[in-house]
């Protein structure tokens, strides 16, 4: 909507801190927040804003890293969506149990499952596509995303 934000870089607090591997049970800041020791007076714009800059100085509890260095860290970490393109309607369940998302296809993007994947596995998911549901040798859309597009509708 507004060409600025194109060269910008962005994060998600809430999708790119592994909070269930740190043992957290829930996403919501309000809960974060009691997790990690503190409370606020909730659902107030300002004080939401207060609460998740605390949330981000604080250390996760089972790896000690700082919330906002893990946003960061991940956050620079390229990914891949991959459109796995006219695949086996047979296959869909092993699809959607690999994370995979449907899209209907009015967006202008393909009719298609698709996963992001971290661009360090990207070989491992192709090999994956190519030998449990196409079982052939295919060529696989992928789309490299960086922090500058990842949630933008430009993927």
């Amino acid at each position: 909507m507004f060409e600025v934000f194109s060269t910008k870089a962005w994060a998600c607090s809430m999708t790119q801190i592994p909070w269930k591997q740190e043992l957290f049970e829930g996403m919501k800041l309000e809960y974060l927040s009691m997790k990690s020791g503190f409370f606020y007076d909730a659902h107030r714009a300002e004080t939401d804003c207060h609460a998740g800059v605390e949330l981000l100085s604080k250390p996760l509890p089972q790896s000690g890293t700082l919330a906002l260095q893990a946003l960061l860290e991940e956050a620079r970490t390229p990914t891949c969506r991959v459109w796995a393109e006219n695949a086996p309607f047979d296959f869909k369940d092993m699809l959607k149990a690999r994370g995979y998302r449907w899209n209907d296809g009015n967006d202008g993007r393909p009719k298609s499952w698709y996963g992001d994947i971290q661009e360090t596995e990207l070989e491992d998911e192709l090999r994956y596509l190519r030998s449990e549901i196409y079982q052939r040798e295919v060529d696989v859309s992928v789309v490299r995303i960086s922090a500058f597009d990842r949630f933008s509708v430009r993927v």
